[in-house]
């Protein structure tokens, strides 16, 4: 049963909240957390990511970042990833993560692109694959969950 989810970009500034938000509005019983690997503890959110959100209704305003560390990747139960090579990252510094970690967006041949300092569609782009990854996601929990159960 997956019960802790981890989301993980970069900097934990823009890609990696989005997608937390986004899944705490669609999993509601399921505890979701974002890291970044290598953010700088602390930063607030992006604020075009952070209106983004609050046009869909999500407040993410108190979200401060926070670096992946290895506490993070042992008790989650679901890493997700907007790039393949943060994928092979967390694998490699933490091996315990293996076999939990994937791409957000793995249905669709590319990764999740990081907006940050780029042009507002850089951001709606990233926003349209973060929740094509999640809607994803959520009937893929959904399914194991219910299959668990029998």
């Amino acid at each position: 049963m997956i019960e802790r989810i981890l989301v993980v970009c970069e900097g934990n500034l823009c890609r990696s909240p989005i997608a937390q938000g986004l899944l705490r509005r669609e999993m509601a019983d399921t505890v979701v957390a974002s890291a970044g690997l290598s953010a700088v503890a602390g930063t607030a959110i992006d604020p075009v990511a952070a209106s983004l959100l609050a046009a869909r209704g999500i407040d993410m305003s108190a979200h401060r970042a926070r670096r992946l560390d290895e506490r993070m990747c042992r008790v989650a139960d679901l890493i997700l990833v907007m790039e393949l090579a943060q994928q092979h990252a967390i694998e490699r510094f933490y091996p315990i993560a293996r076999g939990r970690v994937y791409r957000l967006a793995e249905a669709y041949p590319t990764d999740v692109p990081d907006p940050y300092g780029r042009p507002h569609r850089s951001y709606e782009y990233a926003l349209t694959l973060i929740d094509h990854g999640v809607q994803d996601w959520t009937r893929r929990i959904a399914s194991l969950a219910r299959s668990s159960r029998y």
